[in-house]
């Protein structure tokens, strides 16, 4: 059984995405085409979309731009996740100490989702875009997020990622999982080797806070051989990083809570 999405919905948030790719006003004709949408349905969509504020449209040049109430919709968010807890600064510090594309992690039902992601100045590096999503079966984030979970828990994100048909054919066994799981549990991070792709590689720690009762993670990412040779240091530099995360969370007015008591 697949999951389904709702195609008017998804259609919308497509729509968005291809302006931020593009990030230039754009013409019907060039919307409907990228996006392989019938020209009456983009038509209609593009039309209650300038409607309702989030695009607008210029009849001189026949053009398509979204407007401000766009970036207005999550322009609360990074100052709540800089807020107190200092998560900005985290992966800022962790991205300087380590010279690798560097992401704050939420879970996000079956996956997990980059919130926050800096990236090297270097040019050896595969960086996913913040909004990714990705399995948390298959990623060190998702595992190190489990990692902090009951095997209940663990069980059921399976049983439901199996259930709607994702993963196919690189979906491990559960038995796999729970020994990566158990594993992350012993020494306290997540290291997966050439994945998602050979290429790649990755480090990923819980951070044991939760920002508005979503759980987070903490990873680095880059390329497999680089990533293999720094690993100690990687290690190093995300453990103190997040100490001294934690160390600013109890000295803030709230407390060691006020991740979780912000909302």
């Amino acid at each position: 059984m697949q999951r389904m999405k709702v195609k008017s919905a998804s259609r919308t948030l497509e729509v968005l995405e291809l302006f931020m790719e593009e990030r230039r006003p754009l013409r019907l004709n060039e919307i409907y085409k990228s996006l392989c949408y019938p020209q009456s349905s983009a038509t209609n969509l593009l039309k209650s979309m300038v409607m309702m504020g989030y695009l607008n449209y210029n009849r001189a040049t026949m053009t398509y731009l979204p407007t401000m109430r766009v970036s207005a919709l999550g322009s609360w968010l990074p100052s709540m996740m800089n807020r107190e807890g200092g998560l900005v600064s985290l992966v800022d510090e962790v991205q300087r100490r380590t010279d690798e594309t560097v992401g704050l992690v939420a879970q996000n039902d079956l996956y997990i989702q980059y919130l926050i992601l800096k990236t090297p100045d270097h040019e050896f590096k595969m960086a996913p875009n913040e909004g990714t999503m990705r399995l948390m079966v298959d990623s060190s984030s998702g595992i190190a997020l489990m990692s902090r979970m009951r095997q209940r828990e663990i069980d059921k994100i399976y049983r439901y990622t199996k259930h709607y048909g994702l993963g196919g054919d690189t979906l491990p066994s559960f038995d796999d999982l729970m020994r990566e799981v158990r594993w992350s549990q012993q020494v306290g991070h997540t290291y997966l080797p050439k994945r998602p792709t050979p290429e790649l590689a990755s480090i990923a720690v819980p951070l044991d806070v939760d920002l508005y009762g979503i759980p987070l993670a903490l990873g680095v990412g880059g390329l497999a051989d680089r990533i293999s040779r720094a690993k100690p240091d990687i290690i190093e530099a995300m453990t103190d990083a997040i100490a001294n995360f934690r160390a600013r969370q109890a000295l803030s007015p709230e407390g060691p809570d006020a991740l979780r008591d912000a909302a």
